[in-house]
């Protein structure tokens, strides 16, 4: 079975305020735990370490003996939780970080310059976890154990990886910031090839799309075409523009829902979100407390 956790779903930029209570406001964060698979897997994968990863570290008093945390790109919103995440600054955490490197600059480089006087009071050699940074091709596949992960490239300024994470039985694929429209489709659909859950950005709703093209980010009925053409059967529309309250988000889910004749399901991912993979009646979710930043 695979524990998703979504600790930020926003994107852009952090957002606070009563319209955006239900969904929050923390930038890209995931956590999955993998629990039972074997000595040789990781005790949990992160994706991304926006501002929902200092939620993360707040949150649990767990183990971070061996975590992998991959990255999809370098863009801010992407990144700026990382000095902030707790375990960072406990001698125990060990933390492997793969990554592909954008426009000639690796993730190593680009953390330790956000780590940096006068930009933050501790520099990266400083803090006491133990971290292993590995750059990754392009595109490409792995195993970690009873891990199977498989990544392609998206188009995105500076690009954005897309991950595929199997354990065997349950499969999530999380697209990263992508604009389909302009490219990557095709590669992302076949990624996503009968995944039981994508997480996709979907940022714009329909009507903004012709003044953001260029952006780098897709729109709800993208996300749909993408989950229907891939036989995927649960779709979280993710990376929610900074100006969406909750409200507009229900009504571009309740409309998106009405074109849909099949049995994909569709919802906003909000943070705070637990979704239980590979469970014997099929997929759950629960809310918990994010203590989104």
């Amino acid at each position: 079975m695979l524990n998703i956790t979504l600790w930020g779903t926003r994107g852009s930029i952090p957002v606070s305020g009563p319209q955006f209570r239900r969904y929050g406001g923390a930038t890209t964060c995931i956590e999955i735990e993998l629990g039972g698979q074997g000595s040789s897997t990781p005790s949990r994968v992160i994706i991304d370490g926006g501002s929902g990863l200092a939620a993360l570290g707040r949150a649990t008093e767990q183990n971070w003996e061996d975590t992998i945390l991959f990255q999809t790109h370098f863009h801010w919103d992407h990144i700026q939780g990382f000095p902030l995440f707790g375990p960072l600054f406990n001698p125990t955490t060990n933390l492997r970080l793969y990554s592909t490197s954008r426009e000639g600059r690796t993730l190593f480089e680009v953390l330790s310059d956000q780590m940096k006087r006068p930009l933050f009071p501790v520099e990266l050699a400083d803090i006491a976890a133990t971290l292993h940074f590995e750059d990754i091709d392009d595109s490409g596949q792995r195993s970690f154990g009873g891990l199977a992960v498989e990544w392609a490239e998206m188009c995105h300024p500076s690009g954005s990886t897309a991950y595929r994470i199997s354990n065997g039985e349950s499969t999530i694929v999380f697209s990263g910031d992508v604009e389909v429209r302009s490219g990557g489709r095709s590669e992302l659909i076949q990624l996503a090839r009968g995944a039981d859950v994508l997480i996709m950005d979907a940022q714009y709703f329909e009507h903004e799309y012709p003044d953001r093209m260029g952006f780098g980010h897709s729109t709800y009925n993208d996300a749909m075409e993408v989950a229907l053409e891939a036989g995927v059967d649960r779709l979280f529309l993710t990376h929610h523009d900074p100006t969406h309250s909750d409200d507009a988000l229900d009504e571009a889910v309740a409309e998106l829902r009405k074109k849909v004749d099949g049995p994909l399901q569709i919802a906003s991912a909000r943070d705070g979100l637990q979704i239980a993979v590979g469970e014997p009646e099929g997929t759950s979710e629960v809310e918990i407390a994010a203590q989104a930043t």
